[in-house]
């Protein structure tokens, strides 16, 4: 065996070679690209999405024993384990890559500086395929590379406030009064609360750094316009989420968080959740399967739009997480026809309305929702589906600046667990002023490449 560093786009990438294995494992990657015998062409795709794997062979196999035989097309799909990201690099700078393939967040940045991939506007029907989604869907550094598009958005993570209905129709809280505003939540709390009886209305954790974005900046984009960093002006502005953290952290000091909740992580907040004696909790639409399937529910739960900032509808769009599904290799290059023509069944919405319907993907285009021919059947799933007109949420420059002190997660576990004497406002102040000092050191150009004239303001 032997380790051999190699480098592309200014990064470097480790490849292991293990002899005679190492023939085994590559010569598939020749396997594709000019007609057999018989006229077909395969058009090799890569993944490690297991999760759909079983729908997916079955989608393809249909293709290839129709459509794809009738345009001389076979697609030979391919979904690797632990080891894809090391498979997919290799092959990468070997430019032995099969046509299609997913590419993850860091992999498509690197990929597409070092010429690795194609763009869609530089394929067969690609503008055509770009021209389905909405101005502002596709964004810079995460779909979009030198005003060029690399990938397109297939799934999103939505964020909800599920509720207790038990404990909500024991308090005599009905549909129509379920809390909208913060103001709303931090009231309802305060009612379900009985800690006599070990009964909460709200629950959170601080072991799991990442609950502060997935279950409050994030659901709180569409109050504050973005989710801690403002793209158009390229400022922090973590202050924009005054109220929600003001109300979280007042519930706490109602006593209404169940105690103890500064030990808790993402799992065991979700497990004491799960038991019933929690009246709210902040959620993904992950949490889909954490609550039917990790940690079963023994109340009925239901999934309802975030609070809003003050009475009405919120002013900003809904912010998501956006998954893209896949790009396309530079191997396409002598079939971009047939490539496209595979790409393009990966993103039909038909295919798509099957994997919502099993439950499987959220679909950014809510056009596939529509087609769907059953709702699926996990609880909760529809609910967070349901999302009109979602809007991406942007790269931020996070991870390219050094921010002195505590970081923005670390700053609001530090205010829930009652660590300040300052005021919240006064902390996330502060909070903006030390990330945006940490931005006027980075280079103009840098933080240029981060800007976005895109409004997400509700039409």
């Amino acid at each position: 065996m032997r380790n051999v560093v190699l480098k592309f786009g200014g990064a470097q990438f480790r490849a292991v070679f293990f002899g005679v294995f190492s023939v085994a494992l590559l010569s598939p990657l020749f396997a594709g690209g000019k007609p057999d015998a018989g006229g077909i062409t395969t058009i090799r795709v890569w993944t490690d999405n297991a999760s759909d794997k079983a729908l997916r062979e079955q989608q393809i196999a249909r293709y290839n024993e129709g459509e794809g035989k009738q345009k001389g097309i076979k697609i030979e799909y391919t979904v690797y384990g632990a080891n894809y990201h090391e498979v997919i690099r290799n092959a990468a700078m070997a430019d032995t890559a099969p046509e299609i393939f997913r590419s993850t967040g860091e992999d498509i940045t690197q990929f597409q500086a070092a010429g690795k991939l194609m763009a869609l506007e530089d394929m067969p029907g690609g503008r055509e395929m770009i021209g389905r989604y909405n101005a502002g869907d596709l964004q810079k550094n995460l779909q979009v590379f030198g005003g060029k598009t690399y990938s397109l958005p297939y799934s999103m993570t939505t964020f909800k406030l599920i509720i207790n209905k038990d404990m909500f129709d024991a308090a005599g809280i009905t549909p129509d009064n379920y809390p909208k505003t913060w103001a709303d939540v931090r009231a309802a709390a305060k009612r379900l609360t009985n800690a006599s009886e070990g009964r909460y209305g709200f629950i959170t954790g601080l072991q799991s750094a990442w609950i502060m974005r997935s279950y409050l900046t994030m659901p709180n984009g569409q109050n504050a316009g973005h989710t801690g960093f403002n793209n158009r002006n390229l400022q922090f502005e973590f202050s924009k989420a005054l109220p929600a953290v003001e109300a979280v952290y007042g519930m706490v000091q109602d006593g209404s968080v169940f105690p103890g909740f500064e030990g808790l992580d993402a799992d065991m907040m979700r497990a004491r959740f799960a038991e019933g004696n929690i009246g709210m909790i902040l959620g993904a639409s992950f949490d889909c399967g954490v609550y039917n399937n990790q940690f079963p529910a023994k109340c009925d739960w239901v999934p309802i739009d975030p609070p809003t900032d003050v009475p009405g509808a919120p002013k900003y769009r809904a912010f998501v997480d956006a998954s893209n599904l896949l790009t396309i290799g530079i191997g396409a290059k002598n079939n971009l026809e047939k490539a496209m023509e595979v790409y393009k069944f990966f993103y039909s919405d038909e295919n798509l309305a099957e994997m919502y319907e099993a439950g499987l993907y959220v679909p950014f285009r809510q056009e596939a929702v529509k087609l769907a021919k059953n709702e699926p059947a996990a609880k909760g799933f529809k609910e967070f589906a349901g999302v009109p007109n979602p809007a991406i949420a942007p790269a931020t420059l996070e991870n390219r600046i050094q921010v002195e002190g505590l970081a923005y997660r670390e700053t609001l576990q530090k205010i829930f667990a009652r660590g300040y004497t300052e005021p919240v406002s006064q902390v996330l102040e502060d909070l903006d002023k030390r990330y945006n000092d940490a931005v006027s050191r980075l280079p103009q150009d840098v933080r240029e490449d981060f800007r976005s004239t895109v409004d997400f303001t509700r039409k």
